[in-house]
């Protein structure tokens, strides 16, 4: 049911706008919202009330295992990307330039024509599936040449073994939290969570061909998984024969189920006080001796570095692999990092070759296991991780104008004022925390759109340095993909020798999604989510702040999460809390905790399970604070400049008008494989949840909805 809302808090004066922009907002929102939502209570069910006939316009593609208003924004900027990779050079850009060595416009189309020789070369299927497996085939080859398995037995020690792997099948990312690579160990560059300043080594286990420890105890997927590395055994190596390989099937599953038992989950690696461990590189090399740390470091870092002490992310998990490694024999050793090495390239294989390996990958997310997407999708894709900066400079100039920055430039703002204006207010944090927490937001780096240094993308020589050592073949894309690991992998660990870059992007510009960061202190928004419906120039102020406002304040939330909070004003991880502040806050902490605990989804086999409350809590935190600083950056705005109201929107008031548009940002809807898979490692809650959870959390919500209690189930920032 529909609740009444007092006359007196709606102006008269208000008025509909009824310009196209408007109407198609006004559009979207009808036509998302249930279709018999007046029988539904927006005080109990707010997800279902908004969101509830959004899945009907919004299937589900057979490549996809869940679709969202993140996903159909996505669809959208991948749809004007692909446009423009197959169209020929924009003629009619403007360009901003500072290159005053001779025509921009040359160095912009070289830039272009680097983008599409590596698009082309991942369009060319016929080039592709003339290759085979042979591009992998070669490296595997190599490996057993150069660990000596050419003779039958390993005679290269485990450590060189391990190099080679890691540099052929490693991925590398200096500012990112957690690694993109297979392996039982990983080193990379790492902001230092104590100096910020500079960047360290950090030691780790990587990631699990099942991603959680759930899946490892779970006979059907643990079944999927064997049969996957079996199928890609025979395809690359056929000299070999079946029985063989179905033995090292079961003897690599063997040593994953104990690495990942050891291994620490994704909570205690986003809790600096659980992972950063700073330890001297001896010290670090005694925890397992059957790997030297340094000879590993020295490996990849520059010449000139030296290795004083590196950041181990759990002692106790290399201490537990020292004593795996000691009870696997070299063969099934040697078979587990080939396997790495497949599962790094299988995808960069024609689709007959990884059928066995894509299978398995669909059925992990409950697709059809032969389901393919598209293949300009897909290379796209590849752009936009390996050529991102090119990529974002033609995205930007037809999908974020000047206007659009200045926009998102004062909400943020906005928000961060609002922020400051709350810490300020509150009488539950001592003098000495709030004036450190101030501070903090005072601090943030705002990285809005696009990067405009490290490089700037709106010149085009600043790219092309960026990505002059990087060459692009024109006829294989295999190749290319080796040349990109190499270029990331030089490129991050230079990073050892200069001062941490914080305006250094992690996120691409058509990238629909935000970021904070703590060891820098800094916010992402890129262009990519700043596009409808998060965000649509000329619409009332209630649409932009109810939608992308929330997004935003969810990142500055962050900052004072469970997690953000134990980094101060400079982005160092340290104490700044004295006891009686933290004491409060974990107690309206454990509040988020015990909601989120107490929700549930269906798995796919019926039963009940629980959202982990534990899992979840910094970005329940984030949602909840941010929400209600968007509201009220929102109701600043709205007091000075009454908004409008929509056509066919005009019963509700603009305070309700502003959480729809929250609530609209985050309709979707998921496969069921696919939402358990979520809940074992996403620390989002499921979206319904996310919808319902935030907003009954929020005074605002509950007055403007004239829910029975006005009190806010839980409350933090």
């Amino acid at each position: 049911m529909q609740r009444s809302y007092s006359p007196s808090s709606r102006r008269q004066d208000q008025g509909v706008c009824t310009t196209d922009v408007c109407k198609s907002y006004a559009e979207l929102l009808l036509a998302s919202r249930a279709t018999n939502y007046t029988d539904i209570d927006p005080c109990t069910d707010f997800a279902t009330y908004t969101c509830g006939n959004w899945g009907a316009s919004h299937p589900i593609r057979a490549d996809q295992s869940s679709v969202d208003v993140f996903s159909a924004v996505s669809d959208a900027n991948t749809a004007l990307l692909i446009s423009i990779l197959e169209s020929p050079y924009p003629t009619n850009t403007t360009i901003n330039s500072t290159y005053a060595g001779g025509d921009a416009t040359v160095l912009d189309k070289q830039n272009f024509d680097k983008m599409v020789t590596a698009y082309d070369s991942c369009m060319d299927v016929d080039a592709i599936n003339e290759a085979g497996a042979k591009p992998l085939q070669d490296i595997l080859d190599a490996y057993d040449a150069f660990s000596g398995l050419v003779s039958g037995n390993s005679t290269t020690d485990l450590t060189d073994r391990l190099i080679w792997v890691l540099r052929y099948g490693g991925k590398f990312n200096a500012q990112a939290r957690t690694s993109a690579s297979y392996g039982f160990v990983q080193a990379t560059p790492w902001v230092d969570d104590e100096n910020p300043n500079i960047t360290t080594v950090a030691l780790g286990p990587g990631l699990f061909g099942l991603r959680s420890q759930e899946y490892y105890e779970d006979a059907e997927a643990t079944a999927n998984y064997t049969t996957a590395i079996v199928g890609m055994l025979d395809v690359l190596l056929p000299e070999e024969d079946h029985d063989t390989h179905v033995s090292l099937a079961s003897g690599i599953l063997t040593l994953e189920k104990a690495l990942i038992a050891a291994a620490p989950n994704s909570l205690d690696l986003s809790d600096p006080s659980d992972y950063y461990n700073p330890f001297s590189i001896a010290d670090a090399d005694a925890l397992l001796p059957e790997i030297s740390f340094s000879r590993l470091i020295k490996a990849f870092a520059p010449s000139n570095y030296t290795i004083n002490s590196v950041v181990v992310f759990s002692p106790e998990y290399f201490t537990q692999v020292s004593s795996i490694l000691q009870n696997t024999t070299s063969e099934i050793l040697d078979a587990y990092l080939e396997w790495v090495l497949i599962q790094t390239w299988a995808t960069r294989l024609s689709d007959d070759v990884s059928a066995p390996y894509r299978r398995f990958k669909n059925e992990l997310s409950g697709l059809d296991p032969d389901a393919v997407s598209d293949r300009s999708t897909i290379c796209l894709s590849d752009i936009d991780s390996n050529l991102p900066w090119i990529e974002t400079a033609f995205f930007i100039r037809s999908a974020f104008s000047p206007d659009a920055k200045t926009l998102g430039e004062r909400i943020i703002t906005d928000i961060r004022t609002v922020f400051e204006a709350k810490l300020a207010n509150y009488t539950w944090m001592s003098a000495e925390v709030k004036t450190e927490a101030i501070q903090k937001v005072v601090n943030m780096i705002e990285k809005i759109g696009y990067p405009d240094i490290s490089p700037n993308i709106e010149d085009p020589k600043a790219v092309a340095d960026f990505y002059a050592t990087l060459n692009v073949s024109a006829s294989s894309w295999f190749q290319n993909g080796i040349a990109y690991n190499n270029f990331t992998l030089a490129r991050t660990w230079d990073s050892l020798l200069n001062p941490t870059d914080k305006y250094y992007w992690v996120m691409t510009g058509p990238e629909v999604n935000a970021d904070y960061i703590a060891p820098t202190n800094d916010l992402t928004f890129p262009a990519g989510i700043m596009q409808s419906p998060f965000f649509t120039l000329d619409l009332p102020d209630w649409a932009n702040y109810g939608a992308f406002g929330a997004v935003a304040g969810h990142e500055v939330t962050h900052a004072f999460d469970n997690l953000g909070s134990q980094f101060d004003a400079t982005g160092a991880y340290r104490n700044w809390w004295d006891n009686a502040t933290l004491a409060i806050f974990e107690e309206k902490a454990q509040c988020f905790v015990e909601q989120f605990s107490n929700y549930t989804i269906t798995a796919p086999n019926g039963t009940l399970l629980h959202v982990d409350g534990e899992l979840t809590l910094s970005e329940n935190i984030a949602d909840t604070g941010g929400l209600s600083a968007a509201y009220a950056a929102w109701q600043a705005r709205e007091s000075e400049t009454p908004n409008q109201l929509l056509p066919g929107l005009e019963d509700y008031t603009t305070e309700q008008l502003f959480y729809i548009a929250y609530g609209n940002a985050w309709c979707g809807s998921s496969l069921p494989a696919e939402a358990l898979r979520l809940l074992y490692a996403d620390p989002h809650a499921p979206g319904d949840i996310r919808i319902s959870g935030t907003v009954s959390n929020q005074v605002g919500f509950r007055e403007a909805f004239n829910c029975p209690s006005k009190v806010p189930a839980c409350e933090l920032w």
